[in-house]
């Protein structure tokens, strides 16, 4: 990352229905749970919206929580750190070190899939990736590498 210039980013994992954001690392190093906002907290906040909202699973209105926390209050986003502490996690590592703006997305409520399970956690996915991939473009003053 640090050698190739990436803009945007979404590392996927399972076992919740959310869309976290930077930072993940809380700035009172004993607290589990602190909004910990980025200067750009908006346009990570519009990523994880443009991510969640097209997401299947998440969009269900009448879905249940997977385990304790309600995210579909808050629109299913959430700053990393006002769910859990992370420290040194890729999405903070990405916007401090490489100017990359990264998502970590839980997509499914169970952490290991079955396999028959996977055309339908696709299907689920599918156009939000699409959506997100294309927010690249939608950037401010956005430039276009020479010979691209």
């Amino acid at each position: 990352m640090q050698r190739y210039p990436f803009v945007l980013s979404a590392n996927l994992h399972g076992g919740e229905l959310v869309v976290t954001y930077p930072f993940d690392m809380s700035r009172t190093y004993w607290k589990a749970q602190e909004l910990t906002p980025t200067p750009d907290d908006g346009v990570f906040r519009w990523l994880a919206t443009v991510y969640a909202t097209a997401n299947l699973a998440m969009a269900r209105g009448e879905r249940r929580p997977c385990h304790y926390d309600d995210f579909a209050r808050f629109g299913n986003i959430i700053n990393g750190a006002n769910w859990h502490t992370v420290a040194g996690s890729m999405n903070d590592f990405s916007y401090l070190h490489t100017n990359c703006f990264e998502i970590t997305v839980e997509l499914s409520c169970d952490k290991f899939p079955h396999a028959s399970e996977l055309p339908e956690e696709w299907e689920n996915n599918r156009e939000s990736l699409l959506l997100f991939m294309e927010q690249v473009g939608h950037g401010e003053g956005a430039a276009v590498a020479p010979g691209a």
